[in-house]
């Protein structure tokens, strides 16, 4: 970055100068580009950089793009300033040129120090001024000329240049929604430490602040084999994996996975939405322990084949296993996201007439753009449900072998959409034949896949299967992409997933196997709330027009006013 600096400075400083005086100013424009500029930025970046020694985000490399920044503008608007001292015949402009090159250093730090800055308002001040201070002072050794002009003249233009940056922070920081609580500016910062470093510690403060406690439930079904060896199990947290990257309980999937052991843990995504985030990462700890904790119901040996229904669009699959029925939930072709709670509480209450328990999962697998889903499908899918359970009860229970397997493809991470559970595929069968449940450690899937998935193990002679994410959001925020994540199969190739599906099927070793229940609920465990989501869209919503309104009104105006000062006067 140093380079990069140095050779934009004495670029612009050249040509300004060769613009204003010609081909004489060379070696003076070089020289002031060089020594004016490019010394004072790298020195300044050095001390800034010795105050935010540790910061997670204003690191010295994100110190040195601020002020590469700085001089790809400040630069232009020197070599404008240049041309423009040509063509009115008037060299002196350059040095009112170079003047306001000074003092826009300091407009631009103010916002973003301002901003991004932990430090306390004397330290913050001294690193904003630092810059200008320094280009101040090699303008006054290099150009004498510059500053042969009334103090008050200095001051007025410095204003004018401050003026923008003040008015578009007064502007945001007034703002507060709810009943104080949160803050557009601390806010902001602490979404930008969560998303560019990781650092989720102020984010989840924030989140704290607007939360609501509430009894948190998981499901959990637990195969072992007829002598109580542990062969692996599902687990369906009711739980929203969100808001996104670590913060809260966006990692739910792997700390199960990783916390539960003994065999494999496939976690599935209970039906929840993001009303359900969870606002602290550390309160993962309670859950995973809880789990642990739980003990199991009686297990039975005896399960029913897995069955569908489907009513205008919604789908349902439902397969018991003793006392316990296991739905899987979906809309797809339709592009859907997460499917709501009213349709969780009224699946639990028919599979509860029947005297059975109920895991209702949200398959979470098919997204577009948009989500679709509207208050008729949420009417369909619980019709859907309820049909499934009918059949699957009318059909006799028997024994059934498990076999379940997991592969970590190395082909796709995070940066594709594919979390570190990788994929997992559970093989129930029964005389009726063999049922795959496969599950992407991934936030939803592209419109269609699950279809192709499907296709493809119907063809491996499974009579039924269903494909599912655990709608992890490790993944989100990551890259540049409209959702801001990649579902499963946009950015993984299909033929590579489909053999994975094979080899995961293959090694899915078929044993004997007894089926055990339990249902866990932790209190008092602090989420965003219906009223926390309201807020933040509110927050997002206000403060991005309030933002945009001002800084296209307030900052031009007032740099032209400052600009206009110091060419015109």
């Amino acid at each position: 970055m140093m380079v990069s600096v140095l050779l934009a400075t004495c670029a612009f400083g050249t040509v300004a100068f060769v613009f204003s005086q010609g081909f004489g100013g060379l070696t003076q424009g070089f020289l002031y580009g060089l020594l004016g500029l490019a010394v004072p930025v790298i020195a300044s970046d050095l001390i800034t950089e010795s105050f935010y020694r540790d910061d997670p985000l204003l690191t010295p490399r994100r110190v040195n793009i601020i002020s590469f920044v700085w001089c790809l503008v400040g630069g232009l608007l020197l070599a404008v300033v240049g041309g423009l001292s040509c063509l009115a015949g008037r060299p002196d402009l350059l040095l009112r040129g170079v003047l306001l090159t000074v003092f826009s250093s300091a407009g631009i730090r103010v916002i973003v120090f301002s901003v991004f800055s932990t430090r306390r308002v004397g330290k913050t001040a001294l690193v904003i001024s630092t810059q200008p201070i320094l280009l101040a002072g090699a303008a006054y050794l290099l150009l004498p000329g510059i500053w042969q002009v009334p103090a008050v003249f200095l001051v007025a233009v410095l204003g004018l240049v401050l003026l923008g940056p003040a008015i578009l922070l007064l502007q945001i920081s007034r703002w507060s929604f709810g009943e104080g609580e949160i803050k557009i500016i601390p806010l902001f910062r602490a979404f930008v430490y969560a998303w560019a470093e990781q650092h989720n510690g102020p984010l989840e403060e924030q989140l704290a602040e607007i939360s609501e406690s509430m009894k948190l439930e998981m499901d959990k079904l637990v195969f072992s084999d007829p002598f109580g060896v542990h062969l692996g199990g599902l687990v369906a947290p009711y739980i929203h994996p969100g808001p996104f990257r670590n913060v809260g309980s966006s990692g739910l999937s792997l700390a199960l996975t990783d916390g539960l052991g003994a065999g494999e843990t496939i976690v599935l995504h209970g039906v929840s939405s993001h009303e359900r985030d969870m606002v602290r990462s550390d309160d993962v700890k309670k859950i995973v322990s809880a789990l642990k904790k739980a003990e199991m119901g009686k297990p039975s040996a005896y399960c029913s084949p897995m069955v569908r229904s489907e009513t205008k669009g919604a789908k349902a699959s439902c397969q018991i296993f003793g006392e316990t029925a296991l739905f899987t939930l979906t809309l797809s072709p339709k592009s859907h996201d997460d499917i709501p709670d009213t349709v969780k509480d009224r699946v639990r209450e028919a599979a509860d007439a029947r005297g059975l328990g109920a895991i209702v999962v949200d398959a979470h697998n098919c997204l577009n753009y948009e989500d679709l889903l509207d208050f008729k499908d949420v009417e369909n899918l619980v019709i859907a449900a309820g049909d499934a359970l009918d059949k699957a009860v009318s059909l006799p229970k028997e024994p059934f072998m498990v076999g379940i397997s997991r592969a970590h493809p190395s082909e796709w991470d995070l940066n594709e959409g594919m979390g570190p559970g990788g994929i997992a595929a559970v093989v129930i069968e029964t005389t009726a034949g063999k049922n795959a449940y496969i599950v992407f450690d991934t936030n939803n899937m592209i419109q269609g896949f699950r279809e192709e998935l499907l296709g493809h193990v119907a063809s491996l002679d499974y009579v039924n299967a269903e494909a599912m994410t655990s709608d992890t959001h490790l993944v989100n925020a990551i890259g540049a992409t409209d959702r801001g994540y990649h579902p499963a199969g946009e950015a993984m190739e299909h033929g590579k997933v489909l053999r994975y599906v094979d080899e995961l099927l293959s090694n899915a070793k078929l044993r004997p196997a007894e089926a055990s229940f339990t249902r866990v609920a932790v209190d008092d465990v602090p989420i965003i709330g219906h009223k926390g989501i309201e807020l933040l869209r509110g927050v997002v919503k206000t403060s991005f027009k309030v933002f945009i309104r001002t800084a296209v009104t307030a900052l031009p105006l007032t740099f032209l006013a400052a600009a206009a000062m110091a060419l015109l006067a």
